[in-house]
């Protein structure tokens, strides 16, 4: 079975990249997604549960109280489940975030792409299409937030935190996404992905 990882900062065009794979055929599920849901219940008494500081926060809370390989174990889960009843060609894990989650999948052969695209782009992004329980951030905010993700941060166990740049030091390939049209990004994506759907 075709396992295939994605990651990328905030609004890089990841969950995009990952609808690629599941209408052709792959089970997906969002790390991003779960990790958000479970925001919106520890911070519900927020006027922005799903901010990127919630976030990072109930991800970490997750991941110290229930092992680092939490999210993981959820999503192989909903997998087993899923492909009981339907035969899948892969299985692709997207908003990956966390070293335990890249090296299961390189383990087990898998591929690990990492979505590119400047500060800029994804928060321009980010203004056009702001989800309820977000807040609007400036430039200079929204690259702090990140940075919460970026590397552990001091006081908690590092196996606990979020660390994209391990994500993207060890990911396979490197698709850029700095264009707004749409159109081209979805031609490019299918010409790095061809390996994956076409076989």
């Amino acid at each position: 079975m075709k396992i295939v990882g994605i990651g990328g900062l905030p609004r890089s065009g990841k969950d995009t990249l990952a609808e690629l794979l599941i209408q052709s055929g792959y089970f997906g599920f969002s790390f991003g997604d779960f990790i958000r849901e479970q925001a919106k219940l520890r911070h519900k008494d927020k006027p922005d549960p799903i901010s990127v500081v919630n976030m990072t926060e109930t991800s970490n809370w997750l991941r110290d109280a229930h092992g680092a390989d939490v999210v993981l174990k959820e999503a192989l889960k909903a997998f087993e489940e899923a492909n009981q009843n339907k035969t899948y060609k892969g299985m692709v894990l997207f908003s990956v975030r966390a070293p335990v989650e890249v090296d299961w999948i390189l383990e087990h052969q898998g591929e690990v792409i990492w979505v590119e695209a400047s500060d800029q782009v994804r928060y321009d992004r980010s203004i056009k299409a702001q989800r309820a329980g977000e807040s609007k951030l400036s430039l200079d905010e929204f690259k702090r937030q990140e940075d919460l993700q970026w590397k552990p941060q001091p006081g908690i166990p590092a196996e606990a935190q979020m660390n994209t740049s391990y994500v993207k030091e060890h990911a396979t390939i490197i698709l850029e996404n700095n264009e707004d049209d749409l159109t081209a990004f979805f031609a490019k994506a299918k010409e790095t992905l061809a390996k994956f759907i076409d076989h």
